[in-house]
């Protein structure tokens, strides 16, 4: 007798995604936080920590939703940028038995660290990550909190392709489709949960 999918019990029938990737939309959109002119003018922010940080219910929808996407893929690590991919990114990587690889902003203590610059929509940083944490040839999976310009992604992509991985896809969780971030990132493949957040939607301003 075969052993169950990671994350289903025996006996337990498997969610279909569809209906896992509904549920934890619809959570995310009662509770996500938008703070408007924040950092900078005309940036509608998406306040990740407000918005799952804060609510348990959401952050067991969302990571049962990437669970089931992820649970069949042949992947070899998990990999999340700092700071509002890594609990997720964390998360996924236990549900899943893998590594996890952390993609952090420069300032941070890395050792042989690998750097890239990234622009986002209302600044500039640089991402680092740790060269000899990651297998060449690793099937990777990359995780954040929120797809906009794509900037970001493309420099956390970037870094782990300098350390030999494979980038399969990228999952995020809000997606501010008028950003045209998938564009950026094309060809990989992107899997976002809400994925028609808008610059102007009236969401739950902090």
């Amino acid at each position: 007798m075969s052993s169950p999918a990671p994350g289903i019990a025996v006996g337990e029938e498997a969610e279909p995604l569809a209906v896992a990737r509904a549920r934890a939309a619809a959570l995310l959109r009662a509770h996500a936080v938008v703070i408007p002119d924040f950092p900078v003018p005309g940036i509608q922010y998406i306040d990740y920590y407000r918005s799952v940080d804060r609510y348990p219910e959401v952050r067991r929808a969302v990571l049962r939703c990437l669970e089931i996407r992820y649970r069949a893929m042949d992947l070899d690590a998990v990999a999340a940028i700092g700071g509002g991919g890594f609990g997720m990114g964390m998360s996924l990587a236990n549900e899943l038995g893998l590594p996890f690889h952390s993609i952090r902003k420069a300032g941070d203590t890395v050792h042989n660290a690998l750097t890239a610059s990234v622009g986002m929509n209302y600044a500039q940083r640089r991402l680092t990550l740790a060269a000899d944490i990651v297998h060449p040839g690793s099937r990777v999976l990359l995780v954040d909190d929120t797809l906009a310009s794509g900037g970001t992604a493309l420099g956390a992509v970037d870094l782990l392709h300098q350390a030999g991985a494979r980038v399969v896809e990228a999952a995020v969780l809000f997606e501010i489709t008028a950003k045209r971030g998938r564009d950026t990132l094309d060809p990989l493949p992107v899997f976002s949960i809400l994925a028609d957040v808008r610059p102007d939607d009236a969401l739950v301003e902090l």
